[in-house]
């Protein structure tokens, strides 16, 4: 369904135009002139418009560039009685979408309509191509595991809902993924999925990202520009670390999530629309509401549902289905006669802690791939990381029980060990170890330095793996 905008100053075919595309499953907005339509887009998005030529005060060219001037490229169709060839050819030249000519039939009406819906659904995948340059991991959700299945359950159950959603898990858990689960099983599927990282923006850019901005709304805003909130209406908006969300922007959001109204930066309409928000984290944000850094309004506004997906340490049981998923994939890819990985090196891949998750996985596989010689990949076909003997900065013993020496000197000693067992197994990754250990990354730096543990004691621990 498509919510259409019909301008035309003889009632009849107002309402002959909105019953055959309302029988044919759309939304339909009237308008009487250009000045009513105006004012109806300056607080609704619509899909599609179809506009008479001539009109008084202004006609349907002018009202054409009004509507490119003001609210952007939305498809356009002329409608006529006194068509010419030059006046199609004008409309056409000026971007219209195509022109009618009065009378018309219904069949006509409908084919033309669906091209322009069609061709609108074109332009936005592109431009949401361009701008986000999204790359599809290009795998489907798998695994045996009692935890995947309870998950591929939950989505089944939640997709077809217009409710929030917020999904929790380890960096290269694959979120992503299960936000298109969401959205391909969903009603919604048809329309746009909408992707942006909310770490991957500075804070004074990504209102515009999401919201959109008016001409001269800030220095360089030389002409209004649509947020990704309006390219996803009528779909899935999904909000990538959550978490990093700036603190002036989250009641916007909120406001979003209440009442599917936001407004443009710089602008004062309301933009109403209908977009179901799925947002996904790999922080703890409990824990940052109780830092003040995050709102509890707002959290419970998004954790209406919330998907737990779990780290690949705790299902090996599907390391090798994702192994061989991935050693066929890039075998193809690579041109490679792979076809499987010896006992020894799938052992290898199952007693490894995978702090990187499916993500390493994939980039594990990928290299093992490239550099195997034969059918199967090898122990020796795997990073230098999976060698026990390549391994440095051991971890010492826990120390024993000293009951004549103070308690904070034995509190250290344990402490140190732990955090060098955890940079053993994150390979010198801070990142990793500070979340094996439960603790801000400035906090292990800090006891880095403390315990003189830089990183070049670790420095077999390639720091390889995706944060």
């Amino acid at each position: 369904m498509a919510h259409i905008l019909i301008v035309d100053d003889e009632k009849n075919y107002r309402i002959v135009l909105s019953r055959i595309l309302e029988d044919a499953g759309h939304r339909v907005s009237l308008a009487e002139n250009p000045f009513a339509a105006l004012e109806l887009l300056s607080h609704e998005g619509v899909a599609l418009i179809l506009s008479d030529l001539r009109m008084p005060h202004m006609d349907g060219m002018a009202f054409f560039q009004r509507v490119r001037e003001e609210v952007g490229d939305v498809p356009f169709i002329i409608m006529t009685a006194f068509a010419t060839v030059e006046t199609a050819l004008q409309a056409m030249k000026a971007g219209a979408f195509d022109y009618l000519m009065k009378p018309f039939q219904n069949e006509e009406i409908l084919i033309i309509v669906e091209k322009a819906l069609t061709f609108a659904r074109l332009q936005t995948e592109n431009a949401l191509l361009r701008r986000q340059l999204e790359t599809s991991i290009g795998q489907e959700i798998m695994g045996q595991a009692p935890a995947i299945r309870q998950l591929l359950q939950d989505i089944g159950r939640v997709a077809p809902t217009p409710t929030s959603v917020l999904i929790c898990g380890e960096s290269g858990t694959g979120k992503e993924l299960v936000a298109r689960a969401l959205h391909r099983s969903s009603p919604r599927k048809a329309a746009a999925l909408v992707t942006i990282n909310c770490a991957a923006f500075a804070e004074n850019l990504i209102e515009s990202e999401l919201f959109g901005h008016e001409r001269g709304a800030f220095t360089g805003a030389i002409e209004r520009k649509r947020g990704l909130v309006e390219m996803a209406d009528g779909g899935t908006l999904f909000l990538d670390e959550i978490g990093e969300l700036p603190l002036p922007l989250q009641p916007k959001l909120l406001r979003l999530l209440q009442e599917k109204r936001f407004r443009r930066v710089g602008g004062t309409a309301e933009i109403e629309t209908d977009v179901r928000v799925v947002a996904a984290t790999h922080r703890d944000l409990q824990a940052m509401i109780d830092a003040g850094q995050f709102r509890e309004d707002l959290y419970y506004r998004l954790n209406v549902v919330s998907l737990q997906i779990p780290p690949l340490r705790k299902r090996p049981e599907d390391i090798g289905l994702l192994g061989l998923f991935f050693i066929e994939d890039y075998a193809r890819k690579l041109g490679r006669p792979v076809h499987g990985f010896s006992a020894e090196a799938l052992r290898l891949l199952q007693d490894y802690s995978w702090p990187g998750n499916i993500r390493e996985l994939q980039n594990v596989i990928e290299r093992g791939v490239l550099f195997c010689s034969g059918e199967q990949l090898l122990p020796e076909d795997l990073p230098d990381i999976f060698r026990k003997d390549n391994v440095t900065a051991e971890p010492r013993p826990l120390p024993p029980l000293e009951f004549n020496k103070p308690l904070p000197e034995q509190l250290d000693e344990i402490e140190e060990n732990l955090i060098r067992r955890a940079m053993v197994q994150a390979r010198g990754v801070q990142a990793h170890a500070a979340r094996l250990l439960g603790i801000s990354r400035s906090n292990l730096q800090h006891k880095l330095h403390k315990y003189d543990l830089g990183s070049s004691k670790f420095s077999s621990a390639e720091q390889t793996v995706p944060d």
